[in-house]
């Protein structure tokens, strides 16, 4: 057997180390191993004997959006820690109990027979709940913005038939080119 200086066996080690790391962060893998050595840490040191606290109903309705959210993205290590950190049961609410839980309209499917379930899951709720709450500081933006401009035409309206003048907006004159 060839015998080969500590330092030459060091440099292969640590190259093969590198190697070995920038390989399984390119295929994801090294970002699941860590994530399943946490859930694995949490389980090992989970008291399983001391029992949890009971969720309450917004506690509970939270943490299924939030399920639904990591399972659509694949988080299935960090999903079953939440499960079991939570106390939740290991069954998840059915996507239309929730709906209707949070007072959110479910989605229409076909009467038909030929109707299946499509491949990929629906976008979770959570996504949903969000786009709605951003359109609807949009939308109240947007209401601002129109009131305080029917103010100011009101007040220069109002300005107006007091004084019988017009107020008009100085005209912007730009320096002549020299």
């Amino acid at each position: 057997m060839a015998s080969f200086p500590a330092e030459s066996t060091d440099l292969q080690d640590d190259e093969l180390k590198e190697a070995l790391q920038v390989a399984l962060t390119a295929s994801g893998t090294l970002d699941d191993l860590k994530a399943r050595l946490r859930a694995e840490a949490f389980f090992a040191k989970d008291d399983k004997t001391r029992p949890r606290p009971p969720l309450c109903r917004e506690n509970l309705l939270l943490n299924e959006l939030i399920r639904e959210y990591l399972d659509y993205n694949r988080y299935a290590f960090t999903s079953s820690v939440l499960a079991a950190e939570s106390g939740q049961m290991e069954d998840k609410i059915h996507r239309s109990v929730l709906c209707r839980e949070i007072g959110y309209p479910e989605e229409e499917k076909p009467d038909t027979a030929e109707y299946k379930e499509p491949a990929q899951p629906p976008v979770p709720l959570l996504y949903s709940v969000l786009a709605a709450l951003l359109r609807g500081k949009e939308e109240k933006q947007k209401e601002e913005e129109s009131l305080s401009t029917r103010l100011a035409h009101g007040r220069q309206a109002s300005h107006e038939a007091r004084t019988g003048s017009s107020v008009r907006q100085p005209l912007l004159i730009s320096k002549p080119p020299r």
